[in-house]
């Protein structure tokens, strides 16, 4: 199908081509690099819907609503000197995006901020920095806080004028508040990360494939994060593509969204792909044991052979495919962390085009795995580094990374250290090369010591270990260095824990690591903290060590009759988690003990605001994640 939005060009190739050639002739700043962007004035932007209507938005319409906030946050910021750091703390949203490019038509240099981090993290970073002013779209912090609200509420000032834009954007790592990282990025090092992009196209022609003409990336990472602002805007946004937003985080309205929007790309997490993943399966088999079976015997016919196993995917997985994301879908990508091997299979498998990629906040997203061979991408490589970038193992087997898409300096505490393109940064990753690809293995930082004294690799000793309804499991050196697994029980009840222990025990043989980790621990307490993309093995050894992170007690339901409106509770719980109804407490806590992700919670309040007439705002903002807390809010209406 010929595209229409194109820029006049015929191909996708030929304007992603020209695009970056007419960047480069120019200085590589924030202005230009705006112009750039919002060229394409009448290609639609962003679509968003309500559950009913798809609202669009075009470049042409976001750039006239960026000149007109940058005109009212001037204003506000007028006793502020240029080039001051202004955090940004608002949710994923075309807003974000407006907000960002303002505050750098404004001269100042958004700080990203990560929501993930906490509050009394955050304003501890915007103390240490001497960060005072923060645009938020609802959340206020002990500095002057701007809200969203009272910027579209005001009348415009003065035109902005494009003299002195800002020169950085701050990114924020995860960590402790003291050792938090802030990364500055300019516009030029954007430059080669968008250069690097054209790269992956003209390797991976599946990359720029558009459906019925049209391009669309989902914006489900956020857009602070390092992987979402580069990956999914930046990558994307530079080339007038079209960004898909949701409504809101349920599972059910990611794959809503993405057959109503017709959605071509979607980049995620491991721990979102695995979640998607774990729901199709248990589908496939509540269809029977007969059929789970041919399935899994196509599915590895399919993933052995490239050209046939292609031609067998497409016709034999269409129903399977129909219940996920439907055949819009062009290309996925999975990074962050390390993604199970069944995961990739399953998604290559059923047709799609599954790939991995590395990045880290110091560096931005540095390689992908661009090979059209299911196989290779089975093999969940990272892939070769872009152009602008090089890798090399170290003798301790750490990546090192080097090259002109890093961050320009790094600020931690009070220390500033500007970055030397030509200085291998040490990414304390462990990898290995095989062909000029790379393999991530895990952490230096992880390693456990196993009883032999060999060292253990808790990543991979994770992804080995298969064991029914545990839901994280992370290998830490515990108490006295002790080799420790942590083990967060799923749906626990008092008469499986010897069938789980047992399982679990079988599960370490078969990794051959049962004569290596002395402790075992099961907890009902969560290892994936709210808001967490993945699990930190620093945040559970302290958590553990510090008692935060209990051994498991045996559930016992309560005692005594359930009300109706209990009972409904209890199964809206029961649904929105996957669970029996037995598993679901009155008092069971939806997050640490009953195992629920920030999805699932979602998809609750969209049961609950249904089923008792509740918007959904006013239910999220009671705080309740129990049976009785919501009951008790409910009869109070």
């Amino acid at each position: 199908m010929r595209l229409k939005n194109t820029g006049g060009f015929t191909d996708i190739y030929a304007f992603v081509e020209h695009k970056i050639s007419e960047l480069s002739k120019r200085e590589k700043n924030f202005y230009n690099l705006f112009l750039q962007m919002f060229s394409e004035s009448e290609n639609v932007m962003v679509e968003s819907s309500d559950g009913f209507k798809i609202k669009k938005v075009t470049y042409g319409e976001c750039k006239q609503k960026v000149l007109s906030v940058a005109s009212k946050l001037k204003a506000r910021l007028k006793d502020l000197p240029n080039k001051s750091m202004v955090g940004l703390y608002m949710s994923n949203s075309i807003e974000w995006i407006q907000v960002f490019w303002a505050i750098l038509a404004c001269g100042h240099n958004p700080v990203l901020m990560n929501s993930r981090l906490g509050d009394s993290q955050l304003q501890t970073i915007l103390d240490c920095h001497g960060i005072s002013v923060v645009v938020s779209d609802g959340e206020a912090f002990n500095v002057q806080t701007i809200l969203l609200s009272e910027i579209e509420g005001e009348q415009e000032g003065q035109p902005i004028e494009f003299s002195d834009w800002g020169d950085k954007v701050y990114f924020m790592s995860s960590g402790t508040s003291e050792k938090v990282k802030l990364c500055a990025f300019t516009a030029e090092n954007f430059f080669y990360q968008i250069s690097d992009s054209f790269d992956i196209i003209k390797s991976c022609p599946q990359m720029a494939e558009h459906y019925e003409g049209e391009l669309k990336n989902l914006v489900l990472l956020p857009l602070y994060h390092v992987f979402g602002f580069i990956a999914v805007y930046l990558w994307f946004g530079y080339f007038s593509r079209t960004l898909v937003f949701m409504k809101d985080l349920s599972a059910q309205t990611l794959l809503s969204t993405v057959k109503k929007h017709k959605v071509t790309h979607i980049f995620l997490v491991p721990l979102v792909w695995q979640k998607i993943y774990e729901e199709a399966i248990k589908s496939i088999k509540a269809r029977g044991e007969k059929t789970f079976n041919k399935f899994s015997k196509a599915l590895s016919f399919v993933n052995k052979h490239q050209i046939l196993g292609s031609l067998i995917a497409k016709r034999a997985f269409k129903e399977v495919r129909e219940k996920l994301f439907g055949d819009s879908i062009k290309f996925l990508i999975t990074g962050g962390s390390g993604v199970p091997e069944d995961v990739v299979k399953f998604f290559n498998g059923i047709g799609y085009h599954m790939a991995n990629g590395y990045g880290m906040t110091e560096v931005g997203i540095t390689s992908l795995e661009i090979s059209k061979k299911r196989k290779q991408r089975n093999l969940r490589s990272v892939g070769r580094p872009f152009s602008y970038t090089k890798y090399k193992v170290a003798e301790s087997g750490e990546l090192l990374i080097k090259g002109k898409t890093m961050a320009s300096e790094i600020l931690q505490g009070k220390t500033l250290e500007k970055t030397d393109f030509d200085k291998w940064f040490n990414s304390k990753d462990l990898a290995k090369e095989v062909d000029g690809r790379f393999y991530i293995l895990g952490r230096k930082d992880d390693l456990v010591i196993g009883l032999s004294g060999e060292n253990l690799n808790p990543e991979i000793i994770e992804q080995q270990i298969e064991c029914s309804n545990v839901e994280n499991k992370c290998l830490i050196s515990g108490k006295d260095s002790v080799p420790t697994l942590i083990v967060e029980v799923k749906g626990y009840l008092v008469e499986k824990e010897q069938e789980i222990r047992l399982e679990l025990g079988e599960a370490l043989k078969k990794a051959n690591v049962n004569d290596q980790i002395q402790t075992v621990v099961f907890t009902a307490d969560k290892l994936l903290l709210d808001g967490e993309i993945k699990v930190s093995r620093k945040k559970v050894k302290d958590r553990y060590l510090s008692g935060e992170i209990k051994p498991l007690n045996a559930l016992k339901r309560a005692d005594g009759q359930l009300s109706a409106l209990e009972e409904q509770l209890v199964k809206a719980f029961a649904d929105a988690l996957q669970k029996q109804e037995c598993e679901i407490l009155v008092d069971s806590d939806f997050f640490t003990e009953l195992g629920g992700t920030s999805l699932d919670y979602f998809a609750l309040l969209d049961t609950i605001g249904q089923q008792f007439g509740v918007d959904q705002t006013l239910i999220r903002s009671w705080g309740q994640s129990t049976v009785r807390g919501f009951a008790s809010k409910i009869k109070d209406m």
